[in-house]
């Protein structure tokens, strides 16, 4: 019997439920789709919100691959906090510079709150960096807990402060 590592088995839970979720709101008439609060005829608002909950179960899912496939840690973490950074930073210039709103699980929300949690996403993507550049240097494992925890903690506060 080969042993399940319960983290692994989480981030492959997370990945699938996020994929299921993310198709079972395409339909129109979707309960999902109102949940969201995605107007039933808005087919492109659901697409693009479908794309990133995908995107994110993908990402859980792939990271689980890696962590199974036994690949080294810092490996794994460079990975991670890369791949994170990245999409923050695309994500938060898509809502930001291409008034993407629908990419936002937030229904109805306006221009301007749109415009400044695109903003608080580029600085979290851009924060992300610092970890990444932790790991990529050979920093301690507590250094770069430490780093992620803070960019975490900054992170909610420019979120919060983003969506007053």
């Amino acid at each position: 019997m080969v042993p399940v590592d319960f983290g692994s088995a989480l981030l492959v839970a997370l990945g699938v439920a996020l994929v299921i979720v993310a198709l079972a709101s395409l339909p129109s008439g979707s309960r999902l789709r109102r949940l969201y609060g995605i107007d039933d005829r808005d087919d492109a608002g659901a697409r693009a919100n479908a794309a990133v909950l995908a995107g994110t179960g993908g990402f859980l899912l792939a990271l689980a691959a890696a962590i199974t496939l036994d690949l080294s840690d810092r490996f794994v973490a460079a990975g991670a906090l890369g791949v994170a950074a990245v999409g923050s930073l695309v994500l938060g210039w898509l809502v930001r510079f291409r008034d993407r709103r629908e990419l936002l699980t937030t229904p109805d929300v306006s221009r301007e709150r749109a415009r400044r949690l695109g903003g608080a996403t580029i600085w979290v993507g851009t924060l992300l960096c610092l970890p990444l550049v932790g790991v990529l240097a050979g920093a301690s494992d507590a250094a770069v807990a430490g780093a992620t925890l803070s960019v975490a903690a900054v992170a909610s506060v420019l979120v919060a402060l983003a969506y007053r």
